[in-house]
């Protein structure tokens, strides 16, 4: 549908994954709450909050979120956004939302974020101290959804259970 970009709070520790097709992710879920100002009783109130399945390939990625984030960090989340129906063993409609995450921030508004020390950089990249492990890095950068293989996309995106707000996330995302 689209690249988005939500804020929330992870409902539980992000944890990798592998697929049957041999893809290593780390999937993660954000819950996103929001406030709206009711004008007939002049003050905030709660929305109901929305929840995201998260998932990322690429590894430099996939190692900051799992060894960095943990259940209640605030996070944002910037990604391809991809939105699917399905129907509860009762038959009650719903939504499943995913992104399919190209980057992860934590939020230093409610805790403090401690950048660790790492090679040189320029402009947020890594700086390869030879061509060989330049062109090793870009090959090694992840995929964009539309570059998995079709199965392993169909395995993540289509294969995932519905999310029910009161259901326990902790269970994880991918199966």
């Amino acid at each position: 549908m689209g690249k988005k970009t939500v804020q929330g709070n992870l409902t539980g520790d992000p944890r990798p994954v592998r697929t049957k097709a041999g893809q290593e992710l780390v999937v993660m879920t954000v819950a996103e709450n929001r406030r709206r100002f009711n004008e007939d009783t002049q003050a905030w109130e709660d929305t109901e909050a929305k929840f995201y399945d998260v998932a990322m390939d690429r590894p430099q990625l996939r190692e900051n979120v799992a060894a960095s984030l943990r259940k209640g960090d605030r996070v944002t989340v910037t990604g391809d956004y991809r939105v699917g129906a399905y129907a509860t063993s009762t038959g009650k409609p719903g939504l499943n939302h995913r992104i399919w995450a190209e980057d992860v921030a934590a939020s230093m508004q409610f805790n403090p974020v401690a950048v660790l020390p790492r090679e040189s950089h320029r402009d947020g990249a890594s700086v390869a101290s030879s061509p060989e492990q330049s062109r090793d890095q870009s090959v090694d950068q992840g995929l964009r959804p539309e570059e998995l293989t079709p199965e392993a996309f169909a395995e993540w995106s289509a294969g995932q259970p519905p999310l029910v707000p009161h259901q326990d996330q902790s269970a994880g995302l991918v199966r």
